[in-house]
């Protein structure tokens, strides 16, 4: 990047590395439709993300929600490739607004402030307020960075129950409720065993039982 620079040079770069996590003021544009929740993923507590600053993995310390990506590369939902630019650039959200890539203390200075979860987006009377508190109790997500250094072999099994009790469990809400894909990676995040296959493990589908086993260290 030139020095000098102190415009967006449509270049997509920001964009190619993942959408927004969204925060408090931007309940609005879910609210309106202007952010569909079929457009939406949760980052549950314990996983790993891409920190666009530090260009690092890092465990996430809180719940967030943020706007899915597609391809390959996991590009920005509203990212357009071949124009270099974004599809709902009135409307995106708090994050881009405040982007400079020449700049980044702007976005730094939000980054785990006052972020939106998924209850602050479903209304309490909706009966699916109630299934993702029980999701969450029933299926937390393990701190994944701690889980790699301290071997997931020696709690292989435990791992395993849990990946295939939780993918009954999805599947149940999911046809009870009739929830495309992404509303089902709204409500409950990425399923268990797609965490444990992005950190490594190897995971197969036997008599419609998944079984997961890991490398050696």
């Amino acid at each position: 990047m030139d020095s000098s620079q102190n415009t967006c040079k449509r270049c997509g770069t920001c964009c190619e590395n993942g959408g927004p996590a969204l925060h408090l003021e931007d309940k609005q544009l879910v609210v309106e439709g202007s952010l569909p929740r079929g457009h939406l993923i949760t980052i549950r507590k314990g996983e790993l993300v891409h920190n666009p600053v530090t260009n690092r993995l890092q465990s996430v310390r809180q719940e967030l929600i943020k706007i899915s990506g597609v391809g390959n590369q996991w590009n920005c939902f509203y990212f357009d490739p071949k124009e270099k630019g974004c599809t709902i650039y009135e409307t995106r959200p708090k994050a881009c607004r405040i982007l400079e890539c020449w700049n980044t203390a702007p976005v730094e200075e939000i980054i785990a402030k006052d972020t939106l979860s998924r209850l602050d987006l479903i209304a309490d009377s909706d009966p699916l307020y109630q299934v993702v508190q029980e999701h969450e109790s029933s299926f937390p997500c393990p701190d994944i960075k701690r889980l790699l250094q301290s071997g997931p072999q020696g709690n292989s099994a435990n791992l395993e129950e849990r990946a295939n009790l939780e993918v009954e469990f999805r599947t149940l809400l999911v046809n009870k409720h009739d929830l495309s894909l992404g509303e089902e990676l709204f409500h409950f995040g990425r399923p268990l065993f797609h965490l444990f296959i992005s950190v490594g493990a190897n995971v197969v589908e036997v008599d419609r039982q998944l079984q997961i086993s890991w490398p050696d260290k």
